[in-house]
């Protein structure tokens, strides 16, 4: 009941501010050669406001926003354009006329593996505000890539699996600074989410393989986060959330801007509405901030700061699965996390330097029944590039890193037995240099080289990537991707041994492309094959000379997208669909097999509906995918059953208005509207039942649906 009340609430208040005075905006767009131009953006700065023109080069939308505004032009092949207008009454304009860029038109970019989320560049895919609006992300950065073609859904876990790789094996940057805990903790077996508002980033990068030479330390992926750029104006935003509560302050002047924000979640009242199916004894709380900053120096300089702190905790009553069936435990969990860089980019003329430094904290620490967990990471970066284009036809970038880790894990058991301590450091400079080509006009050719060493394993490694793109005419273009990746192992081996070598993975992309009037189409095939994977016991992962380098496997596959935004009026939608052939033998696998992360099917439908008359727009996403494979215990075969399969539909709005003057945006998701019996494996007792079978446990969402109910208001 209170959950319709919610809803019924929502939409009163829909109708309720839709009735309000709008200005609309008509026009229509042409080139300086008279023709029509369908398809092109046209927006307000800083606003979700706009539309794209019809078959005609005729445009028009209504919105709330008067006085001074911009309204931005943007399409592919031409220059960016802005027109200067005063909005008090309804508002047509002359003709507005666009100006080729040349430099576009026979532009080549090599997207083999890459998707990218950003305004300014030529094939890109993704928007910012993509990101913030896929229903079925509920606002996580993580979330929304699962809706990306080559990213699979693992609803228990939260974090990024690629392609058939494991969630270790995708690494997130910021401003080419690496994050070592970039996704919150939480509890066994439900999700957790990204430490990062997607708000602070206006550009993002997904590889899902093939990266540059300039990244390294991550077998399958890597996620490229840019931070917003310098801020437009001082303003104040707040957030009222059904999970918590949150404000931001930006401060600018013409060198210098700060933004200091706080965000504070408590689901003990939305767990008082929604009923959930696990017994919470410490509803999950969290406090994050951040801080950050730019400063602009003489000669085109720039310093960017960027800082985040986040304070969980966390408990609830779980199955004690080593126990009798039937018998439970309570867990808590304590996490405390900071993260802090500082980035430099100074442009020299035909030469551009970018350095900076980082550090991170984490404090991770358990506590069940019978043992106790507690860890310690302190992680220190720097790093320098230095790239120039020599022409339109050539350029180069080469830098230079070292990265330093301090480890240490603690394993204690309340009766007095076991009392385990490991910890390591670890020293990890390294080099690379990649040059870019054009050797024809429409052949696009990237080759690099990496070099790294870890003092933890005393073991360097080279790695090799290449790649390049062929652009047969202004809208199909082919890319070719390959290349070494190399990875250290993770914390969690070398807390126990450290006589081991990087794991490696060889990548092989191929991709075709289409893009035009606002359409893009993309087919990928890959193959990935993976060597030096670690193996260890089972049972005896305590004993050092037990754990080799051993394991190996592939995925290869097939991944698909298609995304329109121009064959119907204010409709926005893409679809993604993967097929992933993956198998492996690593960690405590007996056997090569499919690991549970990787269901072969996955398909994703994202669509958006902007409507006018309620300034709201509606969203929703359809996934499915495939069951995955689990052990079973009473079955001798390994990894021998499957999950039946995923399915899930997401549904959004997001309704602007202005609230005392400022513009406001009341925002709804629910998650799993149809109601889908999602169960993503088993858990089972180590000790069997009166019939000599180890029963099951489902792993399955902690609620049924998610719901999330806001409102954002920017006041200045």
């Amino acid at each position: 009941m209170k959950q319709q009340l919610l809803l019924l609430l929502l939409w009163i208040t829909l109708i309720a501010t839709s009735a309000r005075a709008q200005v609309t905006i008509q026009g229509t767009v042409k080139s300086t050669r008279g023709e029509s131009l369908p398809g092109v953006n046209v927006m307000i700065g800083g606003s979700f406001d706009g539309t794209t023109t019809d078959f005609n080069g005729d445009f028009g939308f209504s919105t709330l926003k008067t006085g001074e505004q911009t309204l931005l032009l943007s399409f592919m092949g031409f220059k960016t354009k802005q027109v200067s207008l005063y909005l008090a009454n309804d508002t047509i304009l002359e003709t507005l006329y666009m100006k080729e860029d040349a430099t576009q038109l026979d532009a080549v970019v090599i997207t083999a593996g890459t998707f990218e989320a950003g305004d300014q560049r030529k094939s890109v895919t993704l928007r910012p505000l993509d990101i913030v609006t896929t229903p079925s992300a509920a606002g996580d950065l993580y979330g929304m890539l699962t809706s990306l073609p080559g990213a699979a859904l693992v609803g228990e876990d939260g974090r990024l699996f690629v392609r058939g790789g494991d969630a270790y094996e995708s690494k997130t940057f910021i401003d080419g600074m690496m994050v070592r805990q970039p996704y919150a903790s939480s509890v066994p077996d439900l999700p957790s989410r990204g430490r990062f508002s997607p708000f602070l980033f206006s550009g993002t990068t997904f590889s899902t393989g093939g990266y540059s030479a300039e990244y390294g330390q991550a077998l399958s992926s890597a996620l490229l986060l840019n931070i917003n750029a310098f801020p437009e104006k001082t303003q104040t935003e707040l957030s009222f959330m059904s999970v918590g509560l949150g404000a931001r302050q930006t401060l600018k002047n013409d060198n210098n801007s700060l933004s200091l924000g706080v965000e504070y979640t408590n689901l003990k009242p939305y767990f008082s509405i929604v009923p959930e199916n696990y017994t919470w004894n410490q509803h999950p709380t969290d406090l994050d901030a951040n801080l950050f900053g730019h400063r602009k120096t003489a000669n085109n300089g720039l310093i960017k700061f960027f800082s985040n702190f986040s304070a969980s905790q966390s408990g609830l009553e779980y199955p004690d699965l080593s126990a009798a069936p039937g018998s439970h435990q309570d867990i808590f969990l304590d996490n405390k996390n900071l993260y802090a860089q500082l980035t430099y980019m100074q442009d020299y003329s035909d030469w551009v330097l970018k350095m900076g430094v980082a550090f991170g904290y984490d404090a991770d620490s358990i506590s069940m029944k019978r043992f106790s967990v507690h860890e310690d990471y302190y992680s220190a970066q720097k790093r320098l590039r230095i790239s120039r284009t020599f022409s339109d036809y050539f350029s180069i970038k080469t830098g230079a890193e070292a990265a330093f880790t301090d480890y240490s894990f603690r394993y204690r058991e309340h009766d007095g037995g076991v009392d385990f301590k490991g910890s390591f450091s670890e020293y990890l400079p390294a080099v690379f240099v990649e040059a870019e080509s054009r050797p024809f006009r429409r052949l696009a050719v990237r080759t690099g080289l990496r070099h790294e060493y870890s003092s933890v394993i005393g073991k360097h490694a080279t790695a090799w990537r290449t790649s390049a793109a062929w652009l047969f005419n202004a809208d199909w273009q082919a890319s070719v991707a390959a290349g070494s990746f190399y990875q250290t192992p993770e914390e969690d081996i070398l807390r126990y041994a450290t006589q081991l070598h990087f794991e490696k993975a060889n990548h092989f992309i191929a991709n075709i492309q289409y893009e035009k009037q606002n359409r893009i189409f993309r087919a990928e095939l890959y193959s990935k094959v993976y060597s030096n994977l670690v193996r260890f016991d089972e049972y005896l992962f305590f004993d050092p000379a037990l754990y080799n380098n051993q394991g190996e496997g592939y995925a290869r596959g097939v991944d698909l997208f298609f995304r329109d935004r121009s064959s119907f009026r204010t409709l926005d939608y893409w679809i993604s669909y993967s097929w992933v052939d993956a198998r492996r033998i690593y960690r405590t696998f007996p056997e090569k097999v499919r690991p549970h992360f990787a269901p072969e099917h996955s398909f994703t439908l994202v669509g958006k509906k902007w409507v006018h008359a309620f300034s709201t727009q509606f969203g929703a996403s359809f996934s499915l995918a495939s069951g995955r494979p689990y052990h079973d215990p009473n079955k001798d075969a390994f990894m021998s059953e499957k999950t039946k399969g995923y399915s899930d539909l997401s549904m959004n709005a997001s309704h602007l208005f202005s609230m005392w003057g400022q513009q406001s945006i009341l925002y709804l998701s629910v998650s799993n509207v149809l109601g889908s019996d999602n169960i993503f494996g088993y858990r089972f007792y180590e000790q069997p039942d009166g019939e000599g079978r180890f029963p099951a446990l489902p792993i399955s969402p902690s609620a049924k649906r998610f719901f999330l109910l806001g409102l954002f208001v920017t006041i200045g």
